[in-house]
């Protein structure tokens, strides 16, 4: 080797020796750089410049940098609150540990890599100081007012690798609601991140868990966010999550409180965005809600609500709502409580929904299998009439308005899509809803000791749900009521428009619990009382026309009236057989009706009027219409204030009633078996008080097209029969009416009130019988009334000031015959079209003036009662006579005749003698009289027999001789001759002489009246059998008649 190579060589390696040295003295510089004066001045540097721009202290504890790893670690890094706040103390931000590690790759790259990013027990202390004000907001107000920095279109490249969070917490304190909210344990880990090309199309897996309140989080993914065709998954899992740790952020209005609750999630979200298109979202799993309890103060009774579990299940649900979603829950054990009450007024221990299906698309709905397993449901009818579960969802009276509850925006328009206007309506169905071994409960407090309803079970199917009500629903249910009753209902229910076919099979199902549904209207209280009805209901059309066809039958009723709590209706069975209803055009057809072992509780109300009436409460501005027949009237007479309205109030007739079209009602036959009537009249005092018992028979057909015949059987008091037949028709255009019915022995003194008030006696004994015939057509009544009274005796005199003033006593002994007996006949007739029109006011009137006639006109009474008419007051004598004319024998026979029959009635007579008519007529007797004498005593000289001057006849041609025998025994002043002695006259002449001479004065009047009265008493004791001690003479009477036309010339007969 040459010297000089070797010198070269030589310099060479010295120079790179010198290099070297330069490079590691540089590197040593640059490690004791890093290692030594960087971290400080970086501290230093890190905390001056983030204090000032977070107006906060920072503070770091160390930064450690590995110059030739190129790993940087921070530890202690903290952010305080602002000096001049509450928290100064407190940490913003901190973080315990930040390392990274800068990979090499990031030259080649040009951009940054970082293999490594961990972050160890990071914390975050959020506070809300006030509305809208966050311990933040001075730091986001600065950020946002900082200006953008344009963009100059290039585009960061970076990667980073394994990213970890460790130990990491998150604190919300809310000092406005006085709230702490806790994030804990919080790890986060993510493979890479980058967007690199050739690292795009990589998935990136992160990782996060945490515990909210306490309550585990995690949550997986997989993402690929920076690929043309975006594709993520993200795994949700939430376990055991406190909802009363977030219920102050929930919206729920003021009055409602979450006393507990749980949440649990399971859930995966598929995110995918192909290129230019829209992004779909799918989220499936399962959410849960547990050991729920919220308390309701808001309504008008607060109540608890408790739900055990509450599962739902995610199928698939589209978010974007590009396709239908689907889903499924599961609710377990729901009961709400009231406030004061331990019982659960409502429960469900289970419910299940198999899906529901929400289309956007199509803009349709459709929820599958509805099934509610066990639910119950206890109702009280309040005595306000309201249901007490309905309060459960009333607002509180003492409600207001509050935040939680926003001014309702006014409407836009213009943020309303066109395609949402004018797009089809969103359609409902469900499929089905099936109530399995329900039970219901219902009790109603308006109406005291009345046992509740039970429908348990109770087994509901509804399927093919057209929520709208366009298509008909098919329907199937099937309860037990009350243990002994059953309803069973099959058919199809539609309700827009209404459509309804259904088959109801209804047994036994009691009723009481039912009747307060009538609120106020009833007077009456249903004790007991079951309906059955089997048959079909069907409705539709336009009007809506109603089909009713089947039977139905009411069993045990007993009816009773709220006030005095007696029984007012009763009976044991109530038949509706074959019937046939429908409304358009109306028509009723039943086949037949019965009634048995029935019971009728009927009064007369003191002001007159039927209780039956008053079963359902009337208006109180409508007339009754049983006033305007109450007392009818009678011109004149006092007996139209004595009407009996227990006659009148009992028989009000119905509105007149126009000739028209016949009643669309038919009744084939009205069945009556052991039936019972308890009649009582409140309106007279005492109360009057009968039985109808034992009724039985048939009333039918009631039918427009033919009258239908009435067969009725019963008792009066269980001792007096009673019959009632014939026909009526009251279905047809008029009213048909033809029966006769009879009740033989009704005992009499039960009428002692009606005899006490209208005649002033009680009754001591008798019976009564009736035969009646009535008989109405085109309007008019025609009625004859036959009435018997036996023995009938009257008692103590009552005080009344509606009796009759006439001696009623008199009145009866007329009517009654020698056998006890009045039997009497009372036709009455009249329009039942007048509306002042009474068949009991026409019956009383009648009475009432019969006995008024019998005690003011005895004799005419008699007269008419032996038939004839005959007015038998008096006989008539010829002037100045007092010999019994065959006319007056005629009378007299008839007198006695009446007399006979009637031992109680003893006869006065007077006998009346006429001063104007009689004297004259008195003479011409005397005279004949005298004449008569003159032929007795010649026959007695002769010794032929004779009887009394009234037997001896007088022939023409002998009366001169006997008048000149009278006139002289006269011892007045005769003419004389011219010898003095009397002179001869014709007979005229002696006849005015002596009529003059004799005297008619007020002493031969009244011996005329005497024995006018003699000759009619002698006739009626001798020829008429009447007993003498019956029959008085008055003194006699001597007096004109008042208007000088007739003649007083009589014996005028009276009766006591």
């Amino acid at each position: 080797m040459s010297p000089v190579s070797f010198f070269r060589r030589m310099n060479t390696r010295q120079r790179l020796l010198a290099a070297l040295g330069i490079l590691a003295i540089v590197i040593a510089l640059f490690g004791l750089l890093g290692y030594f004066w960087l971290p400080g001045y970086a501290k230093g540097k890190v905390e001056t410049l983030l204090s000032e721009t977070l107006h906060r202290p920072v503070t770091v504890q160390a930064i450690e940098i590995q110059p030739f790893t190129l790993e940087l670690t921070i530890r202690g890094f903290r952010i305080g609150e602002r000096p001049d706040s509450a928290d100064a103390g407190e940490a913003l931000f901190s973080v315990g540990e930040l390392y990274t590690d800068l990979s090499s790759a990031s030259i080649f790259k040009r951009a940054p890599v970082i293999s490594v990013l961990s972050i160890k027990e990071p914390a975050i202390r959020l506070v809300r100081e006030g509305e809208q004000r966050f311990n933040i907001t001075d730091l986001v107000e600065e950020l946002l007012n900082r200006p953008e920095k344009p963009d100059d279109g290039t585009k960061s490249l970076f990667s980073v690798s394994n990213i970890t969070i460790s130990g990491g917490r998150f604190e919300f304190l809310d000092r406005l609601k006085k709230s702490q909210q806790e994030i804990s344990d919080i790890r986060l880990g993510v493979p890479f991140v980058a967007n690199f090309e050739n690292d795009q199309e990589a998935w990136v897996e992160p990782h996060f868990s945490a515990k909210v309140n306490g309550a585990a989080l995690d949550l997986n993914g997989k993402v690929r966010p920076f690929t043309r065709n975006r594709e993520a998954t993200l795994e949700l899992k939430l376990n055991d999550i406190d909802l009363m740790r977030i219920d102050e952020y929930s919206p729920i209005p003021v009055g409602i409180r979450l006393l507990s609750g749980r949440f649990d999630s399971d859930l995966s979200l598929v995110f995918t965005q192909a290129d230019g298109e829209p992004p779909g979202m799918v989220l499936t799993g399962s959410t849960a809600l547990r050991g729920l309890q919220v308390e309701n103060g808001a309504v008008e009774v607060p109540y608890t609500a408790k739900l055990d579990r509450l599962d739902v299940k995610l199928t698939e649900v589209n978010l974007s709502g590009q396709k239908a979603s689907r889903a499924g829950l599961t609710l377990s054990d729901l009961a709400l409580v009231r406030e004061t009450e331990s019982e659960p007024v409502l429960h469900l221990p289970k419910l299940g929904v198999d899906e529901i299906a929400v289309d956007p698309e199509q803009r349709s709905a459709t929820i599958g299998t509805v099934t509610l397993d066990g639910f119950k449901a206890s109702m009280r009818r309040e005595k306000d009439g309201r249901i007490d579960i309905a309060k459960l969802f009333a607002p509180s009276q003492a409600k207001t308005k509050t935040p939680a509850e926003p001014e309702a925006a006014p409407a836009n328009t213009e943020t309303i899509p066109a395609k949402a206007e004018a797009g089809k309506p969103w359609t409902t169905r469900l499929h089905s809803v099936k109530l399995a071994g329900a039970a219901l409960r219902y009790e109603d407090a308006t109406l005291a000791g009345v046992a509740p309803m039970v429908v348990d079970p109770l087994d509901l199917t509804v399927s093919d749900i057209d929520l709208a009500g366009a298509t008909p629903i098919n329907l199937i249910l099937k309860a037990a009521v009350n243990k002994k009753g059953s309803l069973e209902t099959e058919g199809t229910l539609g309700w827009a428009p209404l459509a309804v076919d259904l088959a109801i099979n209804a047994k036994e199902l009691e009723l009481v619990a039912l009747q307060g549904w009538a609120g106020d209207r009833l007077n009456v209280l249903l004790t007991r009382g079951a309906a059955s009805f089997k048959g079909k209901v069907k409705a539709d059309g336009t009007p809506l026309k109603v089909a009713v066809n089947g039977e139905s039958r009411f069993t045990n009723f007993n009816v009773i009236d709220k006030v005095s709590a007696s029984d007012l209706l009763r009976w044991r069975s109530l038949d509706v057989n074959g019937i046939k209803f429908v409304n358009e055009p109306l028509r009723v057809d039943i086949n037949s009706v019965a009634i048995a072992d029935f019971f009728a509780f009927v009064v007369l109300t003191p002001e007159g009027q039927l209780n039956l009436k008053d079963i359902v409460k009337q208006d109180k501005d409508a007339s009754s219409p049983g006033t305007a027949s109450a007392a009818p009237a009678m011109s004149g007479e006092k007996t139209a204030a004595a009407t009996p309205p227990a006659a009148a109030g009992a028989s009000s007739p119905p509105p007149p009633q126009q000739a028209g079209k016949p009643q669309p009602v038919r009744i084939g036959r009205v069945v009556l078996q052991g039936g019972n009537v308890n009649f009582n009249d409140r309106f007279i005092k005492p109360n009057y008080r009968a039985n109808l018992t034992g009724l039985a028979g048939r009333v039918g057909p009631l039918d427009p097209k033919k009258p239908g015949e009435i067969d009725i059987r019963g008792m009066v008091d269980k001792t007096a029969p009673l019959k009632i037949d014939g026909k009526v028709d009251t279905m047809g255009k008029e009213v048909y009416l033809d029966i006769t019915a009879s009740a033989k022995g009704i005992d009499m003194p039960t009428f002692s009130p009606y005899s006490g008030k209208y005649i002033g006696y009680a009754i001591e004994k008798g019976k009564l019988s009736v035969d009646i015939h009535y008989y109405i057509e085109k309007g008019e009544l025609t009625a004859e009334n036959n009435v018997f009274l036996d023995q009938l005796t009257l008692g103590e005199k009552v005080e009344s000031p509606d009796a009759l003033s006439i001696p009623v006593n008199l009145a009866l002994s007329l009517l009654t015959n020698r056998r006890g007996e009045i039997d009497v006949h009372l036709p009455i007739s009249g329009s039942i079209n007048d509306p002042q029109f009474s068949i009991g006011g026409l019956i009383v009137k009648v009475l009432l003036n019969l006995l008024t006639k019998a005690a003011t006109a005895p004799f005419a009474l008699l007269g008419s009662l032996l038939g004839g008419g005959e007015e038998l007051s008096q006989v008539d004598f010829l002037p100045g006579d007092a010999k019994i004319s065959p006319e007056a024998e005629k009378r007299l026979q008839t007198l006695s005749k009446a007399l006979i029959d009637r031992p109680a009635l003893k006869l006065e007579i007077t006998g009346r003698a006429d001063p104007e008519n009689d004297p004259e007529a008195l003479k011409r007797a005397i005279l004949e009289r005298k004449v008569k004498t003159q032929k007795l005593l010649e026959s007695v000289k002769k010794g032929v027999e004779t009887g009394s001057v009234d037997d001896i006849e007088l022939k023409p041609e002998e009366y001169e001789k006997y008048l000149t025998l009278a006139y002289k025994e006269e011892k007045f002043a005769k003419p004389k001759n011219v010898v003095g002695l009397n002179k001869s006259l014709p007979v005229p002449e002696m006849e005015q002489l002596m009529l003059a001479n004799i005297s008619a004065g007020d002493s031969e009047m009244r011996d005329l009246a005497e024995r006018r009265a003699v000759a009619a008493r002698d006739w009626l004791v001798g020829q008429g059998g009447v007993p003498g001690d019956r029959v008085f003479v008055l003194e006699p009477k001597v007096e004109a008649e008042a208007d000088g036309k007739k003649s007083v010339s009589y014996a005028e007969f009276s009766l006591r």
